[in-house]
C-alpha cells in the first residue's frame, strides 16, 4: 500500500502540474483524486449540514483532504477511516483522527458520528449490504454517499442498474427499508472526464519536466477509458 502511494499519489501530491490541473478541473486548489467535479464539491461543502458540535466520519477518506476542508470550514471534529497508514494522511489538524482499517470492519471501531460521508469508496466493500446497514444504524439520517455505476465491456448489459433508483446501492437501501434521496450527477461526471482530458493534455510538458510523464500517461489512460464508458 505504501509503495503504491509513494509511486503514484505521493508523487502527484508534490507535483505543481497536478495542483494546477486540480484547480482547473475541481475548482479547488487541493490535491484531489476522486470523481467529483466543482458542482459536486460545492454541494458537499455547502449542503451537508455541519456545526461545531458535529463529528464527521469520512469512510474511505484517502489521505484526508475533503475531511480536512470540511472540518476547517465548520469547526467540527472528524474521523477518517482508510487502509492508508495514518502517517500518509493529512495530519495538520488536531481536530481530525485517522484510523487505519477496512471499511467492512466499521462496526469494530465503535464510532458514533453525527454525519458520515463516503466519496467513491463503496466499491472496496466486500459486503455492501452489511456496510450500508451499519452506516444507517450509526448515522441515522445524516449519511451522504457518492457512488458511480458503470457497465463494463464483457458484462451482461443490465442498463436498469444505471438508473438512479436501481443501482446496487439503491437496491440495498430499498431492501433494508432505508429512506433516501438521490441526486443524479451523471452529466457532471461525463463533463469531468472531458474537462480532465483537456486539462491534462495542455500540461503534458509540465508533467514531463517534473519527471512525472509516466503518471501523466497513466492518468490520461484512466480518463480516456472513463470517457469511452460514457460515450458507449
Amino acid at each position: 500500500m505504501e509503495n503504491e502511494f509513494d509511486r503514484k499519489i505521493g508523487r502527484l501530491t508534490k507535483s505543481a502540474a497536478y495542483l494546477d490541473y486540480c484547480e482547473e478541473v475541481y475548482g479547488c486548489r487541493e490535491y484531489l483524486f476522486n470523481m467529483m467535479d466543482k458542482a459536486q464539491l460545492d454541494d458537499l461543502f455547502g449542503l451537508v449540514p455541519l456545526t461545531q458540535e458535529d463529528t464527521l466520519l469520512d469512510l474511505g477518506c484517502g489521505f484526508g483532504r475533503i475531511l480536512r476542508l470540511l472540518s476547517k470550514k465548520y469547526g467540527c471534529r472528524g474521523t477518517g477511516l482508510d487502509l492508508l497508514p495514518p502517517s500518509l494522511t493529512d495530519t495538520a489538524d488536531d481536530r481530525i483522527a485517522y484510523i487505519q482499517g477496512d471499511i467492512d470492519e466499521l462496526a469494530d471501531f465503535k464510532l458514533s458520528p453525527t454525519v458520515t460521508i463516503c466519496v467513491d469508496s463503496l466499491y472496496f466493500s466486500k459486503d455492501l449490504d452489511a456496510l450500508l446497514c451499519e452506516l444507517s444504524r450509526i448515522t441515522q439520517k445524516r449519511l451522504y454517499l457518492y457512488y458511480s455505476q458503470y457497465l463494463f465491456n464483457g458484462a451482461t448489459p443490465d442498463k436498469r442498474s444505471l438508473q438512479k433508483d436501481h443501482t446496487p446501492v439503491a437496491d440495498i437501501l430499498n431492501k433494508c427499508s432505508i429512506p433516501y434521496e438521490t441526486i443524479d450527477y451523471s452529466e457532471n461526471e461525463r463533463a469531468l472526464y472531458e474537462n480532465s482530458l483537456k486539462a491534462l493534455k495542455k500540461r503534458k510538458g509540465a508533467f514531463e519536466s517534473e519527471g512525472n510523464l509516466d503518471l501523466f500517461e497513466e492518468k490520461l489512460r484512466e480518463d480516456t477509458l472513463g470517457k469511452q464508458l460514457y460515450d458507449g
